[in-house]
């Protein structure tokens, strides 16, 4: 879903020689001209399935400016035959919200089923850098915008859809003097944060993840406890 060109790998497999992950022989399954609006690109979505078994990508959509906004496209098979929003489904609105005035980017969805809604966590980016923003939603089509909720320089963001000992929890990657790596955070009510602790932190030297790691899908509950990828 981008307009990059596909690579030569068609999967990755598993210490046990089995694939992972398949790449979909369709790929890039969206590109700028499927957009029913003028834009430059589209990448680095959010999904979900929604209840009537469609799948949902809200794309960052990067427009003729160069800001970006969200757009949500639906697919019933997830590869093909998108019904891609006629306008931007969540748009930048740096008059309520300043934090937001160069765009909004990488959503990431987690549904709340003690909320009966989905939890969009967003990249607000302005003059002081990017930093985490929420939203709520139960349709994709309104949204309760929480604002900022990580203040920059911070980003790659997910809400756990579950509380954890009574505190909603935030997985999320500010930027430090020492590096930027994994933090979990938690609040009472989606507004205040604390309890700030780092869960992983990025290794030093030449290493591929050295001095910036963060986080790809929202962490997904296993018996063995939260898988995150």
């Amino acid at each position: 879903m981008s307009n990059d060109s596909n690579t030569s790998e068609s999967h990755v497999e598993s210490h046990t020689g089995l694939p992972l992950f398949t790449r979909c022989a369709a790929n890039p399954i969206l590109t700028q001209s499927h957009w029913p609006y003028p834009i430059n690109s589209v990448l680095n979505a959010g999904v979900v399935r929604l209840p009537d078994g469609d799948t949902l990508l809200l794309c960052r959509v990067e427009d003729r400016r160069g800001l970006s906004h969200l757009c949500a496209a639906r697919s019933a098979n997830g590869v093909d035959n998108w019904v891609i929003d006629p306008q931007p489904t969540l748009a930048p609105c740096p008059r309520e919200f300043p934090e937001e005035i160069w765009g909004i980017e990488d959503p990431r969805i987690t549904y709340v089923p003690e909320l009966e809604q989905y939890a969009v966590a967003y990249t607000s980016f302005a003059r002081g850098g990017p930093g985490v923003s929420l939203a709520l939603t139960r349709d994709f089509k309104t949204f309760e915008r929480y604002g900022v909720i990580m203040q920059p320089e911070d980003k790659d963001a997910a809400l756990l859809p579950r509380r954890i000992g009574g505190r909603w929890a935030l997985i999320h990657r500010p930027v430090t003097t020492l590096g930027a790596h994994m933090w979990i955070s938690y609040s009472p009510d989606l507004r205040h944060w604390g309890g700030h602790k780092i869960m992983l932190e990025a290794r030093r030297g030449g290493w591929w993840d050295a001095n910036k790691i963060g986080l790809s899908s929202p962490p997904i509950e296993t018996p063995k406890g939260w898988l995150t990828i």
